[in-house]
C-alpha cells in the first residue's frame, strides 16, 4: 500500500493488520490517532496528531510505520 492509498483509506476506516506474526490496529476518535500492538502492549499510550506523525513516529518491530506500509495488507 502506498502512503497516498493509506491516507485515503484512513478517511473512513480504523484498520487492523498483521505484520511478522503480530497484530496491530489504528483508531482515531476525536481526530487523534491511537494504536495497539500485540507485541508492545504499552503502545496503547501512544497518540499521534496527524497521519504524517503516525507514519513517521510509530515504530513497529524497529521500523517506522512508513517503511513497512508497502509490506502489509490493510485491505
Amino acid at each position: 500500500m502506498t502512503i497516498d492509498e493509506f491516507k485515503e483509506m484512513m478517511c473512513c476506516n480504523e484498520p487492523d493488520f498483521a505484520y511478522n506474526g503480530e497484530r496491530y490496529s489504528i483508531c482515531w476518535p476525536g481526530g487523534r490517532y491511537y494504536v495497539t500492538a500485540s507485541d508492545r502492549p504499552g503502545d496503547t499510550e501512544l497518540e499521534f496528531e496527524t497521519l504524517d506523525d503516525l507514519l513517521e513516529h510509530w515504530i513497529i518491530q524497529g521500523r517506522r510505520f512508513r517503511d513497512i506500509l508497502p509490506d502489509i495488507d490493510l485491505g
